[in-house]
């Protein structure tokens, strides 16, 4: 992605993040804790794990972020054995606006840092490498919360990830089915095109 897309999604994300006091969204809760399966499925690495998201809604418009996700890691390119465990902060906040009863804007700014331990072995060798590394950057998203129907949420999401050396654009989706008073089950997929990774979250929301 060139500068100026970057600034137009840092640009959505910041409008919604001001609205007028007197729009406050309605019919969505922007404070709970997801839990459940992470996994990565790319060209250069497949991950499996565990994460937790936490949204805290600090005004009418304001939302906190924050969120952890531990993976373990059993490919990646350029070797033929591969135990890393990678842990993955995130930190921010951002805001949004209601477009009705049914459909809310959100945009959101986090930092993000990756740190990653354990041994790899390259091709053609019989001793592991010592991995440790760590890397940091930032994710801005823009997406929709589409009350589709009753118990039925749909969010189409569009995302930019600039960590370490890599930077990519995805798109994805959360499906939320709201299954009883608070709890939900929630589902999410967001793709990004340059390493051909899909990013899988499956899990369960209360909303606090």
């Amino acid at each position: 992605m060139d500068i100026k897309g970057l600034l137009a999604i840092a640009a959505s994300a910041c409008m919604v993040v001001l609205p007028q006091a007197s729009v406050a969204g309605k019919g969505f809760e922007y404070t709970y804790v997801d839990a459940g399966y992470r996994g990565i499925r790319a060209d250069s690495i497949d991950a499996d794990g565990v994460a937790f998201n936490l949204s805290y809604g600090a005004t009418d418009h304001i939302i906190v972020l924050a969120s952890y996700s531990h993976l373990w890691q059993d490919k990646a390119e350029g070797f033929s054995r591969v135990d890393v465990d990678i842990d993955e902060f995130k930190i921010g906040g951002g805001g949004h606006y209601s477009f009705g009863d049914s459909f809310d804007l959100v945009g959101s700014i986090v930092y993000v840092t990756d740190k990653s331990t354990g041994d790899a072995v390259p091709p053609g060798e019989s001793d592991s490498t010592r991995i440790k590394g760590s890397s940091e950057g930032f994710e801005a998203a823009v997406y929709g919360r589409w009350q589709a129907l009753d118990k039925l949420e749909l969010d189409p999401i569009l995302i930019y990830r600039d960590v370490g050396s890599d930077s990519d654009t995805g798109i994805g989706a959360n499906v939320i089915y709201n299954f009883h008073k608070k709890w939900s089950f929630l589902g999410n997929a967001t793709y990004f095109s340059d390493d051909s990774a899909t990013n899988l979250f499956l899990g369960v929301r209360l909303e606090m």
